[in-house]
């Protein structure tokens, strides 16, 4: 009889063994940990530098490339003939980011880029307002002004 108390004792023993295991893998964490989760968000500062008129900047960042999981949006504007700092963060699984520069008053008048690097890594990108708009019709006043984002 000690032997079918003993069987039925072992799921019950099982399953304290068990929920200690799982207890202390959540208290203690993962044991190795992905080389871009060490390096953690980085802080971005962001130049804005408006010529002839006022401009503004934004970034987007994404984990998986354009397609994948958003994780963060920063912007900045700053008024003609001035520069504009600011900073935003680098969140450590970002892999790609979108930025661009403009001129707010005139629709067309401004650059964009998609960048793509390892996640972690220090960026440093820049984007500048052309001369005319996409169509070449109007002239950017705010020609020539920068939007650098580095980390």
């Amino acid at each position: 009889m000690s032997s079918t108390f003993s069987h039925q004792l072992a799921p019950f023993k099982l399953g304290i063994v068990t929920f200690g295991v799982l207890i202390a893998a959540l208290v203690s964490g993962p044991a190795v940990v992905p080389a871009h989760a060490t390096t953690g968000d980085r802080t971005v500062t962001m130049t804005l530098k408006c010529t002839g008129d006022s401009c503004d900047g934004s970034v987007f960042w994404y984990q998986g490339g354009l397609t994948g999981t958003p994780l963060g949006s920063a912007s900045i504007s700053g008024p003609a003939d001035s520069t504009t700092k600011g900073t935003t963060t680098q969140p450590a699984a970002a892999d790609t980011l979108t930025f661009s520069v403009g001129e707010p008053s005139v629709y067309g008048c401004g650059r964009g880029f998609i960048q793509y690097f390892t996640p972690g890594s220090a960026i440093n990108f820049k984007a500048t307002v052309p001369s005319t708009d996409n169509d070449g019709d109007a002239i950017c006043r705010a020609a020539g002004s920068t939007f650098r984002i580095q980390s």
